[in-house]
């Protein structure tokens, strides 16, 4: 491959924060929110022009992973979540929680996207944090060997630098732990990964015979088309129930499999896959499908949504057997409950693996969120240092927001005390998510 020598240059340093969150989803926001309520300057970047990550740019219409499997569906996420909820709920942005479409067993809150946009936005200012929009990190700043210092951004204004005590990386991707060289791998460590999805949304559908939907009897019909060579879809089973405003159908039922979200050449085709899909299906539900024959798509995610990239390796790896057997950790900063719901990409279907016991739970190590030789570094989200198979119970977004607590708190400490956020004790994190509400056990 040719190369090109780049000049070498200086950077306007375009702030100093005590705590830098990178990527504004689920794990983002509540990161940012904890860091600066526990006193830290902070400041989120984010590549949109809004809060939310797959929540909101995904469309991805449900928050899972907020309670128990089991009849007792007990709540596991609280602190700065709930109060999300709240604000959602008050702009009639979110539903009561219930079962949705080809039912994984447990309860979710269906909410609406462009909602959430604001109300996130509303809390995190309204917490004191910096926010900068349309910005992506390129590179990073070393203090000394193994010691971030910061990182290089690029947007509109040009390239400068951002200065930061503790980065905390809630970019889903794990890009800037990624560039900082932090050990990590990619889906099954051979190249395959979860199937992505693009999620869209229809009108003119016949609500009450949606209701109705029996998803069992869809996908066989899907099997037999596809048998017929009728329509080439690369997923035989799906979601799809009735969204949030009233009147839309929601639709996570696209699957894009083999292709690498790191690689932005594999991603472009995801992107292109996902939409081509979007029109097959309605094609396939107008036809087959009592009640969507007049349906038309009025709106398609702005992103693939991506479940499994890189997982940074921390200095703990989860595992699935840990969250099968529901283990609590000394150090447990979030909790778990949602099962091992791996989208299968040769099967081209979702493999489900619950908890062993009924509305039991495990917790999340912090550990998971310290990258292994890389100081001044957490990471958040669905990057967090777990297995292959464990990642597909922790990747969804109840968990990301807990975890992004704790990081942020996590964060603020580190920055103020000076050190290194191994060197923070577990407890004291413990101690102040619990007295702003976080679930901890139960």
């Amino acid at each position: 491959m040719k190369r090109i020598a780049e000049d070498s240059r200086e950077t306007k340093v375009l702030g100093d924060y005590d705590v830098l969150v990178i990527g504004g989803g689920p794990a983002g926001i509540s990161a940012s929110v904890a860091a600066a309520r526990s006193g830290a300057r902070t400041l989120l970047v984010e590549r949109y022009g809004f809060l939310g990550g797959l929540a909101t740019a995904g469309m991805v219409g449900a928050f899972c992973g907020f309670f128990t499997a089991g009849p007792r569906e007990k709540t596991i996420v609280g602190g700065i979540a709930r109060q999300l909820l709240d604000r959602l709920k008050a702009r009639r942005g979110l539903a009561e929680k219930g079962a949705i479409g080809a039912g994984s067993g447990v309860a979710t809150y269906q909410y609406n996207p462009e909602v959430l946009k604001y109300v996130a936005e509303e809390a995190v200012i309204q917490a004191g944090v910096e926010i900068l929009f349309h910005t992506i990190v390129v590179d990073v700043i070393w203090k000394r060997k193994g010691t971030l210092l910061g990182v290089v951004i690029e947007n509109k204004s040009g390239r400068s630098c951002l200065l930061g005590k503790t980065i905390i990386d809630t970019t889903g991707d794990g890009d800037v732990a990624w560039k900082a060289g932090a050990p990590h791998e990619i889906g099954d460590g051979k190249g395959s990964g979860q199937m992505m999805t693009t999620i869209f949304r229809l009108i003119n559908v016949d609500l009450d015979k949606a209701r109705e939907l029996d998803h069992q009897a869809l996908h066989e019909k899907i099997e037999q088309v596809l048998r017929k060579k009728e329509f080439t879809f690369s997923r035989l089973d799906g979601v799809i129930f009735p969204g949030i405003p009233f009147g839309m159908i929601h639709l996570n039922i696209t699957g894009i499999p083999g292709l690498n979200g790191t690689d932005a050449q594999q991603l472009t085709r995801a992107e292109i896959e996902g939409r081509r899909q979007v029109f097959e299906y309605l094609s396939f539900l107008k036809k087959y499908q009592p009640g969507f024959e007049q349906a038309e798509v009025c709106s398609i995610a702005t992103q693939v949504g991506v479940r499994e990239t890189r997982r940074i390796f921390g200095e703990y790896i989860l595992k699935e057997d840990e969250i099968l057997s529901g283990r609590k950790f000394e150090d447990g900063i979030a909790l778990g409950a949602w099962p091992v719901e791996f989208h299968d990409p040769k099967k081209g279907k979702i493999n489900w693996k619950y908890l062993e016991k009924e509305d039991d739970y495990y917790s999340i190590p912090m550990r998971c969120l310290i990258p292994k030789n890389v100081n001044n570094l957490l990471v958040a989200g669905r990057c967090i240092s777990t297995t292959h198979m464990a990642h597909a119970s922790t990747r969804v977004i109840g968990p990301a927001f807990a975890m992004g607590e704790a990081a942020g708190i996590l964060a603020a400490r580190s920055a103020a005390s000076k050190v290194d956020p191994r060197r923070v004790a577990s407890e004291t994190v413990r101690k102040e998510l619990k007295e702003h509400g976080a679930i901890l056990e139960l």
